[in-house]
């Protein structure tokens, strides 16, 4: 008697085993964090109308998270972009890329996309496509904003265009990423 209790309770503990795999998924890292960087730019400036500048160039600097936890604590970041202000209305639009290099040496990749106003920032969507290591299968999002001093070249652009160096800052006030 006391083998059929002893092989009723090993098969319970066996079905209650496969129902907990099945039923929880793999350990994922769920984050959000609020981020900052202060940034160093680099590009072209040019004349495309009358009334159209625009920049192809990239900024880079430190992401840091305020609240140290995540993986995204603290790393370098390089962000190509390419940026168009209405001289006439003082509006902008800008894309780009960014590769977030954490301090263990993976990557991460980011895109990006912005609207706003010239001498204000500019404001939209940023999105965590993937990345190398153990944040390969990374994901996430968060509105950002980017702020420059772009401002100081727009307005002076000569025929041909300009290359300049420029300072900024970017802020995310939400950064939401799943490491799965």
């Amino acid at each position: 008697m006391m083998s059929i209790i002893r092989g009723k309770a090993s098969g319970l503990m066996v079905c209650a085993l496969a129902l907990v795999a099945v039923i929880v998924p793999g350990h994922a890292e769920e984050t959000s964090v609020k981020a900052a960087a202060v940034w160093q730019g680099q590009g072209r400036f040019y004349k495309a109308t009358e009334n159209l500048a625009l920049f192809a160039g990239y900024f880079e600097g430190i992401m840091a998270v305020e609240n140290q936890q995540g993986a995204l604590d603290s790393a370098s970041m390089v962000c190509p972009a390419i940026l168009e202000v209405n001289l006439t209305d003082g509006t902008q639009q800008g894309e780009g890329r960014c590769i977030i290099v954490t301090r263990g040496g993976d990557h991460v990749y980011a895109s990006w996309t912005c609207t706003g106003k010239h001498l204000e920032g500019c404001a939209g969507p940023f999105k965590i496509n993937g990345g190398t290591g153990r944040f390969s299968k990374i994901s996430g999002q968060s509105e950002f904003v980017v702020r420059s001093t772009v401002a100081e070249y727009v307005v002076t652009i000569p025929e041909g265009g300009v290359t300049a160096n420029f300072a900024g800052q970017a802020a995310w006030s939400a950064l939401e990423y799943n490491t799965p």
